[in-house]
């Protein structure tokens, strides 16, 4: 006769088995077999429910963690189409908007280009930093569209050209993206348009020379520092700004000289006969930090 202790014991573990499985179902995520963008997924994004919307993202990204980028190949229409709908509506309500775009710029997928295109012109801060990302994860040919919003009549489209390139360049850790000619004719349209009536604009491409600015560029720059030191840019001060040019010579050696006397003076600088000669602004106090933050 068995003794009632085990018994008891045996049923308490049958029945505590499946209680176990379904508390361990929340920590373990999405299943092998729930790692895949599924017919649900689209119509989730269709309805745009943005909780439902997030959850699917969400998704999304585990995917890109799990199989990489190639999987999130079938999505790409329908983010798109998310975004665009997000788009139209306040900026108060776009609740996934950015998420969007996020998933997006991992997919190096070219269908994407006109989107960014058009969310580098019209959002604040053109999208940044998921904006430069995505086409950094296309190519290279994505770079004469950008370069032609430098050209645009609209004063916003052109700044955040401005800004998007100085990101992409600075997120290119491979140092080839851009090619010389590439790097010379952004460097001329930068340069040029710091005769812009619009401040804003002078200023956006001040800091997008710290990219793709050279020596030839320190004539102009001392110009904008002398008339636009007083100047406001849209909520920033351009008060602050100051010039600060960096190198590097033909041995190899990195210099910097920076002259600046009574806070916006004359700046002394001495170029060795080298090459890769960048010319940064800097931001002084408060606007130094909140520019860092969203550009």
């Amino acid at each position: 006769m068995r003794k009632p202790k085990k018994v008891l014991l045996k049923w308490l573990v049958i029945l505590l088995l499946p209680l176990c499985a379904l508390l361990a179902v929340p920590f373990t995520g999405f299943s092998a077999e729930g790692l895949e963008f599924s017919e649900t997924d689209i119509k989730i994004l269709k309805a745009g429910d943005p909780d439902a919307v997030y959850d699917v993202l969400y998704k999304l990204s585990e995917i890109y963690e799990e199989k990489g980028k190639t999987a999130l190949t079938p999505a790409v229409p329908y983010l798109i189409e998310s975004a665009q709908k997000e788009l139209k509506l306040p900026e108060d309500q776009r609740w996934n908007l950015m998420e969007i775009v996020k998933i997006l710029s991992l997919t190096g997928d070219k269908r994407v280009k006109p989107l960014f295109l058009h969310i580098m012109s019209v959002m604040w801060g053109g999208g940044n930093p998921f904006v430069a990302r995505g086409f950094l994860a296309i190519d290279p040919s994505v770079i004469p569209a950008v370069i032609d919003s430098l050209k645009s009549k609209k004063p916003d489209t052109k700044g955040r050209a401005a800004l998007t390139l100085h990101k992409m360049h600075d997120f290119d850790k491979t140092g080839i993206f851009f090619s010389k000619k590439d790097m010379e004719t952004i460097k001329k349209l930068l340069v040029a348009n710091l005769k812009d009536k619009n401040a804003s604009i002078r200023f956006y491409m001040v800091v997008a020379l710290r990219s793709f600015g050279d020596s030839s560029a320190i004539s102009p720059l001392e110009y904008i520092e002398k008339h636009d030191a007083h100047k406001d840019s849209g909520g920033t001060s351009m008060s602050g700004v100051s010039v600060l040019v960096t190198g590097r010579d033909t041995n190899g050696f990195i210099f910097s000289e920076s002259g600046l006397t009574d806070g916006l003076g004359k700046y002394a600088v001495f170029f060795p006969n080298g090459t890769d000669i960048n010319v940064q602004a800097t931001f002084a106090g408060y606007y130094q930090y909140w520019f860092s933050i969203y550009y």
